[in-house]
Parts: C-alpha cells; sequence; structure tokens
C-alpha cells in the first residue's frame, strides 16, 4: 500500500477547465468516480490543463487501475454530458495518455504535497472554484 502524487494532463494540455461550466462539471464527476470507485484521495485540484491527486493504492488495487478507473469514468462523464467535445477535442480524446506520478514517502513529504495541491489554483492566479455544496444548489 502506497501512497502517490498523481498528476494528468488534457490531450494536447488544452485549457478545458478554464471554462468554468466544465470546471463545475469535472469537478462534481471526480468527486462522483472517487466515491462510487471508493478510490481514498486525500487531496484533489482541477486546473485548466490538468488534475492534481493524492491516491493510495493496494498490492489487490494497484494505482494503474485506480488511474484507469478515473480517467475512465471522468472522460465518459465529460462527454455524456458534452457530447459536441468528443469532436472538438482531438480526435475525442479528453485526457492525453499515461500520467506522471511521485511516491510519497514520508509524513513531511506528505503534508507539502497536499498544501502544493490545495494552493495550486491560487499560485497559478485562478479564482478558487466554486463549492461543490452550492453548485448543486445554483442548478
Amino acid at each position: 500500500m502506497s501512497l502517490f502524487h498523481v498528476n494528468f494532463h488534457t490531450l494536447g494540455r488544452r485549457p478545458v477547465f478554464v471554462q468554468e461550466e466544465y470546471d463545475v462539471t469535472m469537478r462534481g464527476l471526480l468527486t462522483d468516480v472517487l466515491d462510487r470507485c471508493r478510490i481514498y484521495c486525500s487531496a484533489w485540484e482541477v486546473m485548466p490543463t490538468h488534475v492534481h491527486l493524492i491516491v493510495q493504492d493496494f498490492d489487490d488495487y494497484p494505482r494503474d487501475r485506480v488511474m484507469q478507473q478515473i480517467k475512465g469514468a471522468t472522460a465518459y462523464g465529460f462527454f455524456k454530458q458534452y457530447p459536441s467535445l468528443r469532436e472538438d477535442l482531438l480526435g475525442g480524446h479528453l485526457w492525453a495518455k499515461g500520467y506522471f506520478w511521485v511516491e510519497i514517502v514520508s509524513y513531511r513529504q506528505y503534508v507539502a504535497t497536499a498544501d502544493y495541491i490545495r494552493a495550486n489554483r491560487q499560485n497559478a492566479g485562478l479564482e478558487p472554484p466554486v463549492p461543490l455544496s452550492l453548485q448543486s444548489s445554483s442548478s
């Protein structure tokens, strides 16, 4: 069992989630996938061109399978909600192949990584996301 800082990009690093509607949708999808698949994720953030997560894997549920679930289910849900975007996004794919990862091996590294992820939007000069609790009530 290990913890990993993982990030993955949109295909072509296109700033899909700079549009608030798409950002809100991806946040809801990511929350749903993590809950439904019972993936332990202690911190995450959606950026315009990529997503950061801290995820835990297990011997019988390895990191590759966790990431396949996350990327596959979020892309499926996103294109189900916005089918016209499939053609607009370079061959109908939301995410680039693969992902980047670093194993978190100490508490100090975990805290630094979680702080980095949580401050990522602010450090990039982006507005804070709309809280999920407000998103559902405004729909």
